[in-house]
């Protein structure tokens, strides 16, 4: 018996891949049924459900058969054919594919097209490039549409009017569900009508609509409605920039599964099966060319935490500052505790391995003194949640020294040289600053490139902050990021370490540290420093 060919053809978020799994567990469930999946990403979700699902699938990935990969499709379909003999043989080409070119691919015998209209998007479809689409309708026999009990009755027969005007000869389902076996026979006889006697005009090939993908591992657990609130914020300030999302995550109830966003919603179907042994789950996004470039490090940020290549070198760690954490007033220091300074910081520099990360964060203000940062209720109190009351999103930071300098600063501390211990440990607090300091200005410079500003930095432990909320920081990063662990007690190691959190938003302001309001005198942000009497006293206590 002869291998038929059928292919199905339709839109990003159409429902291809549900029809293909419907129809493998129906209709074609006693046939011997191979499928050929074609994403135009680097990783493809709908093989993984019908892996999973223990159906037959081969893979043609990172391009589109109707273009880039149109030579190795008759390649494998002949593989196909000679080693597994299926009955039907199912191809299911990338959203973004153009019947024109898939019925001129030479050396295949196309038995059938049945193509897949998805009824919300209709309407952007033909916004979105009406002359491309227009003649993909008018090539198709049989379309099947899809998402039409979710849609009401007038919407479903303007889309129908509107295709049969560009197709007469079209047979179109509204619902396949509804359909028995003797339909079903009908259909696949009538799909292999495609393109006979429709006449495409002479001109020129008309180019279909333009989309760069992005795909990012998923190492993060997430519930779905984050992911979600994510892409809509995205189309709010990038209108239509995601056309669709899908990807294979772990959610936030442990279960493996496809997400897909599409028309603003997002639906998860849980995967069972072998394929759950995989590292790490995988976001594949479909953005507008037509826009500005797409913000991916915005994006996999807020999936992601993102630990940033920092080096020494790239540090701006004045002696300035320096000289006033050691508590010189503006004359600075005479010569020989020039030297001394000047020595330990170079051997402070050379062990030095900055670290900086981030993690983009959704929240909000809840009132004066309360902010919630996702699922999370913080208390920074008023002074904190003014500075951050402009903000559309928040940046969660950490900034740390590295644990060599750590080391450093500790055999320091237990040499019995206090003043080589006071400048070592004031060293490690400038260095974490000026590590701070590099990383708002290179959040401030992405986050320019969309034409949003950021805040200033603010740590538990300032203006009163709780220092155990720091706890919520740290509940929101993966273990150990960027090298940094928390006690019991909340202190963070690496010593020399920081967390803040930033603001981001159009209409965030600046403002200064609020020094001349808060009271609290060991603030870290407060330049008042210590004084060497008093870190002696420390230091003394320290030994004892």
């Amino acid at each position: 018996m002869d291998m038929n060919i059928y292919i199905i053809w339709g839109f990003l978020g159409s429902g291809k891949t549900t029809l293909i799994n419907y129809l493998l567990s129906s209709y074609l469930s006693g046939k011997k049924v191979v499928v050929i999946e074609n994403e135009s990403g680097t990783e493809s979700v709908d093989s993984v459900l019908l892996r999973s699902k223990n159906y037959q699938v081969k893979d043609l990935n990172s391009g589109c058969i109707c273009c880039t990969l149109r030579q190795e499709l008759p390649i494998a379909i002949k593989e196909i054919e000679i080693s597994v003999r299926p009955d039907i043989l199912l191809i299911e080409p990338s959203g973004l594919a153009s019947l024109e070119d898939l019925v001129r691919i030479p050396d295949i015998r196309i038995d059938g097209i049945i193509s897949l209209v998805d009824v919300h998007m209709y309407a952007f479809l033909k916004k979105l490039n009406f002359d491309f689409y227009r003649r993909q309708f008018y090539l198709s026999s049989v379309i099947l549409l899809t998402k039409t009990s979710e849609a009401e009755e007038a919407k479903i027969r303007s889309v129908i009017n509107d295709l049969l005007m560009i197709q007469p000869r079209l047979e179109i389902v509204q619902d396949y569900h509804l359909l028995n076996e003797v339909d079903w026979g009908f259909i696949l006889s009538k799909s292999c009508c495609y393109g006979v006697n429709n006449y495409i005009p002479a001109y020129s090939k008309v180019l279909g609509p333009n989309y760069e993908i992005w795909t990012i591992s998923v190492y993060s657990f997430l519930s779905i409605s984050f992911y979600e609130r994510l892409f809509n914020r995205i189309n709010k300030r990038f209108p239509n920039g995601i056309v669709r999302a899908k990807g294979f995550v772990l959610e936030s109830n442990g279960q493996w599964g496809k997400i897909d966003y599409v028309n603003g919603k997002v639906h998860f179907e849980t995967v069972f099966g072998s394929c759950t042994d995989r590292n790490n789950g995988f976001i594949s996004i479909w953005w507008d060319k037509s826009l500005i470039d797409c913000p991916i490090d915005w994006i996999s940020g807020f999936i992601n935490a993102k630990e940033v290549d920092c080096s020494i070198e790239i540090l701006e760690i004045e002696n300035n500052e320096l000289y006033r954490y050691l508590g010189f007033g503006a004359s600075g220091p005479d010569d020989y505790m020039s030297v001394f300074v000047e020595n330990l910081k170079r051997e402070a520099l050379d062990v030095c391995s900055p670290r900086f990360g981030y993690r983009f964060v959704q929240g909000e203000r809840v009132d004066r003194r309360t902010l919630k940062l996702n699922e999370n209720i913080l208390s920074p109190d008023v002074i904190i949640v003014n500075c951050l009351r402009d903000s559309e999103f928040f940046a969660i930071i950490t900034a740390s020294v590295g644990k060599e300098l750590d080391e450093w600063i500790e055999v320091k501390r237990s040499g019995g040289d206090v003043m080589e211990a006071f400048v070592a440990d004031a060293l490690g607090s400038v260095i974490v600053e000026a590590i701070v300091t590099w990383g708002l200005s290179f959040l401030t410079h992405m986050m320019a490139e969309i034409n949003l500003k950021v805040s200033n930095s603010y740590s538990p432990g300032y203006c009163g902050w709780d220092v155990a909320e720091q706890r919520m920081f740290f509940s929101m990063l993966p273990d150990g990021f960027c090298g940094i662990s928390l006690t019991d007690s909340c202190l963070m190691l690496p010593i020399k370490s920081v967390s803040a959190l930033v603001g981001i938003g159009g209409n965030i302001e600046k403002k200064p540290y609020g020094c001349a309001i808060c009271r609290k005198k060991d603030c870290f942000k407060r330049k008042e420093v210590m004084s060497l009497q008093k870190f002696i006293k420390n230091q003394i206590a320290f030994i004892v």
